[in-house]
């Protein structure tokens, strides 16, 4: 009887094409935006920046910042003016007796003026703060030179800093803030028209007393309903992480370095399978449990506002943190656990504790929010349509 149950509900809520819409058609939209704004995040292929002068520049100067493809050197009548109207990014000044200045060994200031809030100019600063650093140096080192002074002198050490990771960097940063919220979002938006029809939609249609009046129990009802709405949930997920999979190998270069897993690859899949799955379980036991106690569809929509935003608050969190850096009681609190556990197996970082504490939690989770459901279920006056 409740394979009845469970088949009569996907029935229904297949008939509905709003619930497809949610269940395939938006994550699979939203995956692709997401995508390709992170990668160009990432590539910064083709920015160009204007770097305003209020005069000629000296040759050697004028020629090393010549060397960075992203800056055009411009000159304007009031470069100021135009870093604050928008016409330039960054503005150098630099006094008109450079060149003197530098052969007779006189020090002399240098200005870089931009708009560190704005991140064009923020980056074109950079660059040419980099270009006048490595000018500088060069400066030091043919001085040295005229004076037969060895460069080591002055430069004792070189420094390189080297990532960790290389091979995925900043690509797998990215993704592992926003995988998780990805595909817990696209589980709640995939599992909440079912369940919202599917208890106060029925109110609203004054249905549901037909289905109580059945020989079938309600422990029973109330089983099939939710498993038909975990469905939903978990197809939503599985659509979600396997279209951002498939966007990102296919249609970017920088992002696509971060599925790199190498040999933990089938754990990583069985990793994240399992927890789509109580994720799933998880949000449809909550949003059902609302549905219940919801008197009509409106009021079930305003309560489960604030289940949405549950899993995009634990990102911020823990993307500054390392995936080697979390300890247990990350994967003892909802939701954030599941942020921590999917940074980690991103990074190819399978840590059985971490799944099972993680698996755990949510399980109890689950029983709870059920059992709440099943209480309220089993009194008429939060099942009935008042």
């Amino acid at each position: 009887m409740l394979s009845h149950i469970y088949k009569k509900e996907m029935i229904d809520a297949l008939r509905d094409r709003k619930t497809i819409l949610l269940t395939i058609l938006v994550p699979m939209i939203m995956m692709l935006g997401l995508v390709f704004f992170y990668e160009s995040m990432l590539s910064d292929k083709g920015e160009q920046y204007t770097l305003a002068v209020g005069h000629s520049l000296p040759p050697a100067l004028e020629s090393k910042l010549n060397e960075i493809d992203e800056i055009s050197v411009k000159t304007f009548a009031k470069p100021e003016e135009a870093v604050d109207e928008g016409k330039a990014d960054a503005y150098l000044n630099v006094p008109k007796e450079f060149d003197s200045y530098v052969n007779s060994m006189t020090p002399f200031k240098v200005d870089v003026y931009g708009n560190s809030i704005d991140q064009g100019s923020s980056n074109a600063m950079q660059l040419v703060q980099s270009a006048l650093d490595q000018y500088k140096n060069e400066i030091v080192q043919q001085r040295l030179t005229n004076k037969h002074i060895d460069q080591s002198v002055i430069q004792p050490f070189t420094i390189q800093q080297k990532e960790a990771d290389e091979e995925k960097g900043t690509s797998a940063i990215m993704l592992s803030a926003i995988l998780p919220m990805l595909i817990l979002t696209s589980i709640v938006s995939g599992a909440m028209p079912i369940a919202l029809d599917i208890m106060a939609g029925e109110k609203d249609r004054k249905s549901i007393e037909a289905l109580l009046l059945t020989p079938v129990s309600r422990n029973k009802v109330l089983v099939g309903k939710w498993l038909a709405v975990s469905t939903f949930g978990v197809a939503s997920g599985v659509f979600a992480l396997v279209f951002l999979i498939l966007s990102t190998v296919l249609f970017t270069e920088n992002l696509k370095t971060a599925f790199q897993l190498g040999d933990h690859m089938w754990s990583v899949i069985g990793a994240s399978a399992l927890i789509i799955v109580l994720s799933a379980l998880l949000i449809s036991a909550m949003e059902l449990f609302i549905s219940i106690m919801s008197s009509s569809v409106k009021e079930a929509q305003s309560y489960m506002s604030l289940v949405v935003f549950l899993p995009v608050f634990p990102m911020f969190f823990i993307f500054s943190k390392a995936p080697n850096q979390f300890d247990l009681s990350y994967f003892l609190i909802p939701f954030l656990n599941l942020h921590a556990l999917f940074k980690q197996l991103l990074f190819g970082m399978v840590d059985p504790a971490a799944i099972l504490s993680t698996s755990g939690t949510i399980a109890v989770l689950i029983a709870i929010f059920f059992l709440l459901a099943r209480a309220c279920f089993l009194k008429d006056k939060w099942v009935l349509p008042k």
